[in-house]
């Protein structure tokens, strides 16, 4: 039982943890996508019900600059499709590795056992 684990097992065993930090960072990078995403459409809804000669402004750093509605519907809309394309990415970056993980994770978990099993 005080058998030590292989060092083979043990690098697999740190590129699985490796694995698990880089699907974290993946999940968090798409739920801030999610959230940016959320917020660029839920302005473009409330831009449509304005009348096109309504005063509009954008913050550009600490400013606020004066702006049109059809300038702004344009920015927000290529925004929004660089923002699809990122969470696009994202999930496939996430199928990507959760792919890794899972067979990782399983070669590992059959190394284990061979190895305390065989070694009983």
């Amino acid at each position: 039982m005080a058998e030590k684990i292989p060092p083979e097992l043990q690098t697999r065993i740190a590129q699985l943890q490796q694995l698990q930090e880089q699907l974290r960072i993946v999940l968090a990078q798409k739920q801030s996508v999610e959230s940016e995403l959320r917020e660029v459409e839920r302005v473009l809804s409330e831009l449509t019900k304005m009348s096109d000669d309504t005063e509009l402004y954008k913050s550009i750093g600490h400013i606020l600059v004066k702006t049109n509605k059809d300038d702004l519907m344009k920015e927000l809309t290529e925004k929004k499709e660089i923002l699809e394309l990122r969470m696009r990415t994202l999930e496939k970056q996430e199928s990507f590795l959760q792919k890794q993980f899972e067979d990782l994770r399983k070669k590992v978990t059959e190394e284990l056992m061979r190895t305390y099993r065989g070694g009983s």
